[in-house]
């Protein structure tokens, strides 16, 4: 039937997907993308406290990038939780595939050249290294940065 049930993780499992390949290299999206040129596709992930100021700092530095013709979107915690994620809560597993949607989310944006601003709390650093891997496996940047504002 194409579909298999892992209790692990309380999910079904389709079977039948297959990855397909682009027809557009990252290069020729990186000369039509933005009027600087080049491709610039890569993750920036903001990590900290809740009301750290990630979201703040993710959404301006969008605002800048776009500005000046670099194409930018800011992915944060709670507007994810609104659609994409708002079937998971803040049990340690809901926790992390949270961060694994978003990563790959992530990785999309970043491979169709896109800066992705990801502000997440991702207290599990098993999480944030997932997000990494799951970027240099692609060849794609990621960046991480701990704010750690005064509360």
């Amino acid at each position: 039937m194409g579909i298999q049930r892992d209790d692990s993780q309380n999910v079904n499992k389709a079977t039948n997907v297959f990855a397909t390949e682009h027809k557009v290299s990252r290069s020729k999206r990186g000369e039509i993308i933005g009027s600087r040129g080049g491709f610039r596709g890569c993750t920036i992930w903001f990590t900290g406290l809740s009301g750290a100021g990630k979201t703040t700092i993710a959404f301006a530095l969008e605002e800048y990038l776009v500005a000046r013709g670099i194409p930018a979107y800011g992915l944060d915690g709670d507007n994810v939780r609104t659609g994409l994620n708002k079937n998971l809560g803040f049990a340690p597993e809901d926790r992390e595939e949270n961060i694994r949607r978003v990563a790959e989310v992530g990785k999309l944006f970043a491979d169709s050249g896109v800066v992705a601003l990801c502000s997440f709390v991702s207290p599990y650093n098993k999480d944030r290294e997932l997000a990494r891997q799951l970027h240099k496996s692609c060849g794609l940047p990621f960046f991480e940065i701990h704010v750690a504002t005064s509360l």
